[in-house]
């Protein structure tokens, strides 16, 4: 399924702008006329994968 909304938010330890994508949760409880979304955390984990490992091995 493609991205419903895309946001940009800045790492708290090293000021990086990060890019998310959100998708509909299918496993959510939504009440009648609500939309629940999931955030896909791959490019936060990415992200500390690897600037914040390089900045560790220094």
């Amino acid at each position: 399924m493609a991205a419903l909304a895309k946001a940009t938010i800045t790492c708290p330890g090293c000021s990086e702008p990060i890019a998310l994508s959100m998708r509909l949760d299918p496993d959510a409880k939504a009440g009648p006329g609500e939309l629940v979304l999931a955030v896909d955390r791959s490019a936060v984990n990415r992200h500390l994968a690897t600037v914040h490992a390089e900045a560790q091995d220094v």
